[in-house]
């Protein structure tokens, strides 16, 4: 019942994060249009190629609409309203081809005005459109001489009305970036137009004029990404829809062979195109406009703070730092569930780490909450210190502990009280294999961590004492005096405030030790202080394990015999060596970073 009220709990705070769509189509809309909200801008083309056909009429062609090819005005501008062609009634002999190539267009407004809503780019052009027709229409005899030759007297083959036309462009051109792979466009040029009208059988062309060329278009673009290290160089390919014009008030007509004196044309058709750009792509900030969408507010805020980092001047640096405020605003609430699930994986260290994370930017009560998650946090590591003692170790406990500490002070007492608990039996341990020194020491520590504990500190104290003169008893009785003497000059260094109780058997043992050759005696002692000290070793050698430092060898069984030391990638790794005197062998601890990593014997 306590947990599902707990998971509910959690869940309702949870739930007070927000999100920055506010139903689901707002969240589809977000993640299919806004995709370039803070992208680069497209700085330059350097060529676009456009394939196409169109149909053309007269001055109101435009009018009429892409579906009606009725020929209304002709485009043909005559001398004497007494000619009349008919020719070009069917809207095959006023099909063409063109071909059009612009090159070299820069976004200079962006060198002025640093802006991505569109972009605005400047280039040249040139554009080359011809009749489909081959060879041309058949011209009626009153429009020409009938001459098989052309003007020059070469013989080529009768003319025939094949416009061609050139024309030589200034090209504006206005991007919109719909998505990161779709651009849609205006585009505008205007220029010189060469045009020809009659071309012969032979190839040669007559009846030229110059005057202005105009053209509108609108498109849609496609754009891949370069598989090159170009930077921001992209593929187009596309399609636009097409308006152009055609004006020559006077044609050349040095021979006077026919009644045309000027062209006026409008054309509608459509084009293929595919080129190359530089630019359009997704900034930093469009990134973490997208994992803000998707409620990854960790990523979003390192990315909108990257972008306005790097873009002081950006136009839309007020709406980025918006959107980062709100991000952080909801970062710590996506830490705190990031926790709570670690912790539900039992994966307590991240768990601890996403808590502290979530901590330093949270609100009230948010942090009321995460207070609480980390006291459960350090308790079970405070629980799995001693419960899993044996199996994990003193060294491995005692970091539980202390990082248990580390996650929250709101546990400070309780583990402390567990460090306690943790020298208590060390000490035992160390009392029980006779190393008074080290259990006394672990007995400080304990009652320092917890004074409550002084009835059984004191009580502690006591037993190592009576142990020590219990030694120092049975040596006496067995006439080991000096290791009698050497018991109680060490429980008198392990506590001073016993020197009086025992200075009196002291001298009594120094006394005896007069009558007693001093050589005989000396042999027989340290003989005796070695055996008892190799029946001390054989029973901490079990105590010994992976984990430990040098210093907590040390106080378990003393110096070793001897130390070798080997030099691996620069760094010193240790092997200590003890003699069993009893199994008359050696025993190695490998030491790396003085924490024993290997007993070998």
């Amino acid at each position: 019942m306590n947990k599902c009220i707990y998971i509910l709990l959690i869940s309702f705070i949870i739930a007070e994060a927000e999100t920055w769509y506010t139903n689901p189509l707002d969240y589809v809309f977000g993640r299919t249009s806004n995709r370039t909200t803070f992208r680069e801008p497209i700085v330059f083309t350097p060529f676009d190629v456009k394939v196409g056909t169109f149909e053309y009429g007269g001055s109101d062609y435009w009018s009429q609409g892409f579906a009606d090819n009725n020929l209304g005005i002709s485009p043909l501008l005559l001398d004497s309203s007494n000619y009349e062609y008919s020719g070009l009634s069917s809207p095959k002999s006023r099909k063409c081809y063109l071909l059009e190539v612009d090159i070299l267009k820069y976004n200079i407004p962006n060198y002025i005005y640093k802006q991505n809503y569109v972009d605005v780019q400047f280039g040249l052009g040139y554009k080359m459109m011809g009749l489909i027709e081959s060879p041309g229409i058949a011209l009626p005899d009153d429009f020409i001489d009938g001459s098989e030759t052309d003007p020059t007297g070469n013989d080529r083959g009768l003319y025939r009305y094949r416009p061609f036309i050139q024309d030589y462009n200034f090209n504006t051109t206005i991007n919109w970036q719909l998505y990161d792979f779709i651009l849609g466009y205006l585009s505008h040029s205007i220029g010189l137009s060469d045009v020809s009208i009659y071309q012969s059988e032979g190839g040669d062309r007559y009846l030229n004029g110059y005057g202005i060329g105009e053209s509108f278009g609108v498109g849609l673009k496609g754009m891949l990404k370069s598989r090159y290290d170009l930077k921001n160089y992209k593929v187009t390919y596309g399609i636009e829809a097409k308006w152009i014009s055609s004006v020559i008030d006077n044609l050349d007509d040095p021979n006077k062979i026919s009644p045309i004196n000027g062209f006026d044309m409008r054309g509608m058709g459509w084009t293929i195109n595919f080129g190359i750009i530089f630019g359009g792509e997704r900034s930093v900030a469009d990134e973490g406009y997208q994992s803000m969408i998707k409620n990854d507010f960790i990523s979003a805020v390192g990315e909108f703070q990257e972008f306005l980092d790097n873009n002081p001047k950006h136009i839309k640096r007020i709406k980025a730092q918006k959107m980062l405020e709100f991000c952080k605003k909801q970062k710590p609430y996506q830490e705190f569930e990031n926790g709570v699930n670690a912790f539900n994986d039992f994966d307590l260290d991240q768990a601890a780490r996403w808590y502290e994370a979530a901590l330093t930017t949270s609100d009230e009560n948010l942090s009321f909450e995460i207070v609480t998650k980390q006291k459960e946090l350090a308790m079970v590591f405070l629980d799995s210190a001693l419960l899993h003692l044996n199996d994990i170790g003193f060294n491995n406990a005692e970091k539980l502990i202390r990082k248990a500490k580390a996650i929250t002070p709101k546990i400070e007492n309780t583990a402390n009280t567990y460090l306690s608990d943790l020298y208590m039996i060390k000490g035992d341990i160390f009392n029980e294999v006779k190393n008074y020194e080290v259990a006394l020491k672990n007995y400080k520590k304990s009652f320092s961590y917890n004074e409550d504990i002084r009835a059984l500190y004191i009580s502690k104290i006591k037993a190592v004492t009576n142990s020590i003169l219990d030694e120092a008893n049975n040596a006496t009785d067995k006439g080991n005096i000096l290791f009698a003497l050497n018991s109680l000059n060490q429980l008198i260094s392990l506590r001073p405030e016993l020197e009086k109780d025992f200075s009196f058997g002291i001298q009594s043992l120094k006394d005896k030790l007069a009558d007693i050759s001093y050589l005989k005696t000396q042999e027989h002692i340290e003989e005796y202080i070695e055996t008892e000290k190799n029946k001390a070793k054989r029973r901490v050698y079990k105590q010994v394990e992976i984990g430990m430092d040098k210093d907590e060898v040390s106080d378990l069984m003393g110096p070793p015999a001897f130390i070798e030391n080997k030099y691996i990638d620069d760094e010193i790794k240790q092997l200590w060596f003890y003699f069993d005197d009893a199994e008359q062998k050696y025993i190695s601890l490998y030491f790396e970073n003085n924490i024993i990593m290997r007993i070998d014997d």
